[in-house]
């Protein structure tokens, strides 16, 4: 009994150690937008061409990780008095690209294609998620604000929340994330999640989808 509780505890530490997609961040109901607009507000909307978004995934457990990234759209933002008020980020699901093959360009198209699929972000039908700021609050030691805002991904919108470093001025805006990740059942994506009947253990894959988000837009 004793070497069965030990083996299981070890087991657990094991999964939790190796993953590693993110801080894992809880998905609320949406919230309402409060837009905040008056005659000094600026508005930003030239997004810097080194702004992207990287995501993470993995197998049950951490095994097998994946990796890529994800471009941006467009976006549209407001400094009110050199302080960054709302922000509407417009994500590119089809510049989708898979980095973790090493060379391998058939493995990477195939997952590519897949996730692309309506078993994860069915791209044909929806092309783009969206974030939508709702409030920022102060952060941490290692990162100056906490973020709040609506992501849209399928037909779903969660608020989430994360921490990150902004700096802004009537000039220019720059987000940078932590590392954070959502709960992918949360926005529908309930291909191969964990727990499901009939599918062998090592195809199931984490239902954690990381991301770090690095926007400047001027």
């Amino acid at each position: 009994m004793k070497k069965l509780i030990l083996s299981a505890f070890t087991l657990a530490l094991l999964v939790s150690s190796c993953n590693n997609n993110g801080e894992k961040v809880d998905a609320k109901d949406a919230e309402n937008v409060e837009v905040i607009e008056t005659e000094s507000t600026v508005t930003l909307s030239t997004i810097d061409e080194a702004s992207t978004i990287e995501w993470f995934a993995s197998h049950l457990g951490g095994v097998a990780p994946r990796f890529g990234k994800i471009g941006i759209q467009s976006a549209e933002v407001l400094v009110n008095n050199g302080e960054l008020s709302n922000a509407t980020v417009i994500i590119d699901l089809n510049t989708l690209t898979v980095e973790n093959f090493e060379g391998d360009e058939e493995q990477t198209n195939k997952l590519t294609g897949h996730l692309k699929s309506a078993d994860f972000f069915n791209v044909e039908v929806n092309p783009t998620a969206k974030f939508e700021l709702t409030s920022i609050a102060d952060g941490d030691d290692t990162y100056n604000s906490k973020v709040t805002g609506n992501l849209t991904i399928l037909d779903s919108t969660k608020s989430i929340s994360f921490l990150a470093n902004i700096s802004s001025s009537n000039e220019a805006v720059s987000i940078q994330s932590q590392k954070f990740a959502i709960d992918r059942t949360n926005w529908g994506m309930l291909y191969h999640v964990e727990g499901s009947e009939g599918v062998p253990t090592d195809y199931l894959i984490s239902n954690e989808v990381g991301f770090i988000i690095s926007v400047n837009v001027k």
